[in-house]
């Protein structure tokens, strides 16, 4: 044991060095079952009830306690627990409060008040814009900062008029007229407290250590408490000399003993420049996020045959790679469980609120459809289910940026009045926030009252958890005092609550065969013989915090914070006992994030000696490591996990009749035999609301019904081309009101007059067209019953489709058939329809040839010329293009029909086609999936 004296002789705090040969938290159990044993002598009792052990967080407060129960079971004995807390909550047990304390909450509304009481012009060194007075939201928030920097100052034994007093000494300092704002800000504050005679917590801590107030009856134990703030180490120093017990245990060799001060926290200098050891062969270079939830799976493979899954946990110092480490994962049959949880404001019931909440502020399309989207909400409107699911469709058809009062569709408009009979009582314009808290009780009563839940379910975590989460939140709404809680409308109230919940977790589910995640903080306690540590990379490990508003680094290094030197401390002595305690220790360092931005590595990897430098260099900057380093032996697993991509077999499943056929069916088989099963057959299709413009489909009808009512109106045969346009252009304006309204997106106001534009073209060329002898006969022909028909093997199949346009040039007598085309870059009939060598061309497609079977249903008798009237991007480009197709290659495209029916009507549909780009199709076919062909075998 290493005794420490304070300079008047009197004992102080006891050091013990644990070493880490073995992980610390076993150790620590060790000693403490050693200590008890003396004081109970031979009873088969260990008695712990007289310590109290501080650990740094919550899951090395049950870790501890389970390995305790354990080790003592292991011996035959009885255990009597200690107290475990964690370090913040240490300092309440060590003096006696006379006031209650206010709640982080209270605070935040007191500092908020506090700066709303204030001038502007006595902020403005502080805030130089200052909010409304009105704007209660912006005040808090402002406020929130203040106390954050407060409470860290506070702890450390600072106040604002010290630090203002200190900062003086900095060359170059010029805030010293912010922080005497901030001084004045502080004794104001503290006086609204005084005045409701409620304490501010870390204030009250200070208080007791400058009026040696602290003590404690029992044996205190500091467990990994490597970073006490300056405020909890005078309290114990205090406890300490009133003949108190204090221990430090300290996961490190007694040979370290140098490098941590009396209270066991780290000696930042002593670490500046310490060989970090880490054995380059368990350092892995990677490219980005999937390569390192890659590697991460590859090297769980490679321990899989000593250590199961309990005995491994996955270090993740950056949080956003979690989803990435869960997918690939999960495709090589792993899983893994976030050990901190999941966020309450992530949770079903609170998106609930902000769906109600949002729908109630505004009218806006999207709000509806994420109120709709919401699982629970969904169930609760099962009444108005049939007009929810034909949401898609209306907006789809409309595009409407707002949902009006007056909807034409009425099971729709029955969906939206329920919704609003939901959301009304948040469309008040202000309320206190108890009453508030009233109105979000009801809503959640509402949707969840009469759900039964199952404690040992999923639903207990998904739902129970966090209801009970957001229940507790709101009850501390009515212990805010009057003075500091304003009546706020609906979005100020969410905000509140979504800041209350902002650290609340929901702990997942246990599952004995998850891999455990963790945040990089907890891993040094924790005692799997397995840590794969992710993102080791700088600014993360080491973190920095370089950017701070009110204290940087420079100011930070004077008054004795937490500043880079000791982060870089703190980082160095984890990475030292994660490779020193674990069996397998595995860093994985990423080159670029998920935006590929480049990363530096940690700054970990370059201490030391500096002989094999370069090496090291050499190995990060260089090539990184290829792929049979990373998941082999998951490779077979990843074949039998991944998605299979369903085979269709003929007579498999009811099969339309298949005796009509449109060219667009045909087209879509050529396309893609497998795609035109899952359409057709299997009657797949994907639905959607994310549209922001309209799409090539509905552009394209947009145009078509502008230039069909042009085909049969009053000016078809005219060669002004003014008046054609005219007609045009007020034909799209009436279409266009009718079909999106009078306040359409802007996207679709824009595509609009882009289609105005292209009209104007188009009336020069059907100006031109029509001088040249040819008249509209004919527009948007709907083929009807007797069909046309095509032999297939004996059988008469009977074509069906619709043709855009006919016309006859009345000097000579023939015969056009053309398709409008409204893409944006320019088509041709012959590219469109063919591809291959001149004399090998191979047909794609057939709608062209197919209309010359469809005119025979109208009456139209001998050759016809085939074509598209283009109305591209380009106006110049605005042309009708003939195809110059011989009756050779009419011939062959007939086959071509004859084969893809043929085809189709014996059940031929795979394999899927390579596709140029993706569609609502795609993952189902597995188009962005190397290997998928292997895959479906």
């Amino acid at each position: 044991m290493d005794k420490i004296f304070s300079t008047d002789g009197q004992m102080a705090i006891s050091r013990e060095f644990l070493s880490w040969d073995h992980p610390i938290l076993p150790s620590a159990a060790d000693w403490l079952i050693r200590t008890a044993a003396v004081v109970s002598s031979d009873l088969p009792l260990v008695d712990l009830s007289s310590c109290l052990v501080v650990v740094p967080g919550g899951l090395a407060s049950r870790r501890l306690q389970e390995i305790l129960v354990q080790k003592v079971e292991h011996q035959g004995r009885s255990l009597i627990p200690p107290q475990v807390i964690t370090v913040g909550l240490l300092p309440e047990h060590l003096y006696d409060a006379k006031f209650p304390f206010a709640s982080e909450l209270t605070q935040q509304f007191a500092w908020g008040e506090t700066l709303r009481g204030f001038s502007p012009a006595e902020l403005a060194p502080l805030i130089p814009q200052a909010p409304e007075a009105t704007d209660f939201a912006s005040w808090r928030d402002f406020g929130d900062a203040v106390r954050k920097v407060y409470r860290e100052l506070i702890s450390n034994a600072f106040d604002f008029t010290e630090v203002a007093q200190k900062a003086q000494t900095l060359e170059g300092f010029t805030e010293q007229d912010r922080w005497n704002v901030l001084a004045k800000l502080q004794a104001a504050y503290l006086q609204r407290l005084d005045e409701l005679q409620i304490w501010d917590k870390q204030s009250a801590r200070l208080y007791a250590v400058k009026h040696e107030e602290c003590h404690c009856e029992q044996h205190i134990v500091l467990l990994g408490t490597v970073d006490l703030n300056r405020v909890t180490r005078q309290m114990l120093d205090q406890v300490a000399q009133k003949q108190g017990k204090v221990t430090a245990l300290i996961g490190a060799p007694d040979a370290w003993k140098d490098h941590f001060d009396e209270h066991g926290c780290l000696r930042a200098d002593a670490w500046a420049d310490e060989a970090i050891d880490l054995d380059w062969q368990s350092i892995a270079i990677v490219d980005g996020p999937t390569q390192q939830a890659d590697q991460a799976a590859g090297t769980v493979a490679q321990v899989a045959r000593e250590y199961s899954a309990k005995d491994m946990i996955i270090g993740l110092p950056e949080e956003s790679l979690l989803g990435e480490v869960r997918r690939i994962f999960q495709q090589h049959g792993l899983k893994c469980r976030y050990g901190p949880g999941e966020p309450v404001t992530g949770s079903l019931p609170f998106r609930l609120l902000e769906c109600v909440v949002e729908l109630s502020q505004t009218h806006k399309y999207q709000a509806l459809a994420s109120a709709v989207r919401h699982p629970d909400l969904f169930y609760y409107l099962k009444f108005a289910r049939p007009g929810i699911e034909r949401l898609d469709a209306w907006f789809n058809d409309r595009l409407p940026n707002e949902v009006g009062d007056k909807l034409s569709d009425e099971q729709l408009a029955e969906a939206i009045t329920a919704l609003a009979e939901l959301t009304s009582p948040f469309a008040t314009a202000s309320l206190p926030l108890t009453s508030w808290a009233e109105h979000v009780r009801q809503l959640l009563l509402t949707i969840y009252g009469e759900r039964m839940i199952d404690l040992d379910s999923s639903d207990n975590l998904r739902i129970a958890r966090p209801l009970g989460s957001i229940n507790d939140a709101l009850a501390a709404w009515s212990e805010i005092p009057d003075s500091f809680s304003l009546p706020c409308g609906a979005a100020d109230m969410l905000r509140v609550l979504r800041n209350q919940l902002a650290a609340s977790m929901v702990p997942t589910e246990h599952d004995p065969d998850a891999i455990e995640v963790l945040g990089w903080l907890e891993l040094p306690l924790m005692d799997a013989p397995v840590c794969i540590v992710t993102s080791f990379c700088d600014g993360l490990i080491p973190s920095s915090n370089s950017a701070d508003l009110f204290l940087p680094n420079t100011l930070r290094k004077l008054l004795g914070l937490e500043d880079d030197s000791l982060r870089y401390a703190r980082d160095a002595y984890q990475v030292q006992v994660i490779q020193h305690t674990r069996q397998v220790a595995s860093w994985i360092v990423p080159k670029r994030n998920a935006d590929g931005d480049p990363l530096a590595p940690s700054r970990l990897l370059f201490t030391g000696d500096t002989d094999d430098l370069p090496q090291r260099v050499q190995k990060f900057f260089g090539t990184a490591q290829p792929p049979e380093n990373r998941a082999k032996a998951f490779h077979q697993a990843e074949r039998d996990h991944r998605q299979r991509i369903p085979i269709p077999l003929p007579g498999g499943q009811e099969m339309p009749s298949w005796d009509r056929f449109s060219a667009t069916r045909i087209n879509q088989y050529l396309k893609c035999p497998y795609r035109f099963y899952l359409k057709y057959v299997a009657r797949l299709q994907g639905d959607d609301d994310w549209a922001t413009e309209l799409d090539g489909g509905a552009f394209g009808n947009l145009a078509h019904d502008t230039l069909q009512a042009f085909g049969t109106g009053d000016v078809k045969d005219s060669t002004d081309e003014k008046r054609i346009f005219e007609f045009l252009s007020d034909t799209l304006s009436d279409v266009a009101l009718k079909r999106y309204g009078k306040s359409p997106l802007a996207t679709i106001k824009l595509q609009i007059e882009q289609l105005r534009l292209r009209l104007r073209a188009f009336a020069t060329g059907q100006s031109w067209h029509r001088q040249q002898g040819w008249i509209i006969k004919r527009t948007e022909v709907e083929i009807e019953s007797p069909y046309p028909t095509i032999e297939v093997d004996q059988d008469e199949i009977e074509l069906e489709g619709r043709i855009d346009r006919i016309d006859q040039n009345v000097e000579t007598g023939e015969w056009a058939v053309w398709d409008y085309k409204t893409g944006d870059s320019v088509s041709d009939p012959e590219k469109d329809h063919q591809t291959g060598p001149r004399n090998e061309k191979v047909w794609t497609g057939v709608q062209l040839p197919f209309y010359r079977h469809l005119v025979k249903a109208v009456g139209v008798r001998g050759p016809v010329s085939l074509g598209y009237i283009t109305l591209p991007k380009l106006g110049e480009e605005v042309r009708f293009r003939v195809a110059r197709w011989t009756e050779d290659d009419l011939d062959k495209a007939d086959a071509t029909i004859v084969d893809a029916i043929r085809n189709i009507r014996a059940g031929n549909f795979f394999p899927p086609a390579d596709m140029q780009y993706l569609d609502e199709f795609s993952r189902i076919c597995q188009d962005t999936v190397l290997g998928k062909w292997e895959a479906t075998r």
